[in-house]
């Protein structure tokens, strides 16, 4: 199994389509406002840019109506679904072990994430992290990560209806949803510090019967593989991406330019990059939008002088590339979002 930093596992995205069909999601309008190729959702080896996922995830809920679409999702999915994180999770001989495991390879299944288990009275809280991008843009990943944190409990409870006491978010709760619809019966806690999930405990005193510990053994020996091969691939991913952002607005911080920055050729960049499900522009594209949308959401900045700043010739062109990617032109996005 490969992961990387650019693409959730290749497996997911086909299982992501027949989900978004399976909640109603119109998918056919929902990948050409994204400008994804629907051929690309929709066999078992594909990938597309983590960025672009978090914003498929997004607006796939906004689309249907649907705000607790990551966490149905979660909910319904199985150990087979996560790939071989999945697999060493079934076979841990208990809760601590699982965590250890979430904690060590998560960012096999999940790029740019963070796990860690904090103790709170009587309580284990086991949270989560997405650190390259803000939790309002990645609130249906989020959600669904926590859904399976809450199957790691009934795997672990051996109780399929098993309930987390709290469920905390780091994001404000979602605006004209009714919460009495929430698909889990427990308080949530939003505008928290860190987005997790609840455990009582008494889940560090469970074992396991039916756990393969030879098994579990062979699987976390391939994983080691798969995150040195994951660790190779996100040097320099991080250095391509830490480049565009910092040359935001320069026009000079062309492919070229960075290739050299890296000291190899244009082609050996683009090659790195293809391994990676990743291009130059989807990257650059990626991040020019991140930004564009946290500015237009969270301040006054005129949209001429934020055109000029993300490199654009024009406030025009500007315009029409962000409706081209969003489907809004940037005034229309910031009337919806502006929180000012």
């Amino acid at each position: 199994m490969r992961s990387n930093q650019t693409q959730p596992q290749k497996s997911d995205l086909l299982r992501f389509h027949n989900e978004f069909e399976k909640f109603s999601v119109n998918t056919e309008q929902l990948y050409r406002e994204l400008a994804i190729d629907p051929a690309v959702m929709k066999v078992s080896d594909s990938s597309i840019h983590l960025l672009k996922y978090y914003e498929l995830m997004e607006l796939a809920a906004e689309r249907s109506e649907n705000p607790y679409l990551g966490i149905k999702m979660g909910l319904e999915s199985q150990s087979t679904d996560l790939g071989m994180l999945g697999y060493m999770l079934r076979h841990s001989p208990n809760f601590e072990k699982a965590v250890g495991i979430l904690h060590n390879y998560i960012v096999l299944l999940s790029p740019e994430t963070r796990t860690s288990l904090l103790k709170e009275n009587d309580n284990y809280i086991l949270t989560f992290q997405i650190l390259s991008t803000p939790p309002s843009m990645a609130r249906q990943t989020i959600d669904m990560t926590l859904a399976q944190f809450i199957l790691i409990g009934r795997d672990a409870f051996e109780d399929t209806s098993w309930e987390p006491e709290r469920i905390y978010f780091e994001y404000s709760a979602p605006k004209g949803a009714d919460l009495s619809d929430f698909p889990i019966n427990s308080e949530l806690v939003f505008d928290h510090y860190f987005s997790g999930v609840c455990f009582p405990a008494n889940i560090d005193s469970l074992n396991k019967e039916d756990c393969d510990p030879q098994l579990l053994a062979l699987l976390e020996s391939q994983a080691l593989q798969a995150l040195s091969e994951h660790n190779t691939e996100k040097s320099i991913l991080k250095h391509i991406l830490f480049l565009i952002s910092s040359n935001i607005g320069n026009t000079k911080m062309t492919a070229q330019n960075v290739a050299s920055e890296l000291g190899m050729s244009r082609r050996t960049m683009h090659r790195r990059l293809s391994e990676c499900g990743a291009t130059f522009n989807e990257l650059r594209e990626s991040i020019v939008l991140n930004i564009a949308k946290e500015t237009l959401s969270k301040t006054s900045v005129s949209i001429t002088e934020l055109a000029h700043k993300l490199g654009y010739a024009d406030s025009s062109a500007f315009d029409r590339a962000f409706k081209r990617l969003t489907g809004k032109r940037p005034l229309e996005y910031r009337k919806i979002h502006n929180s000012k």
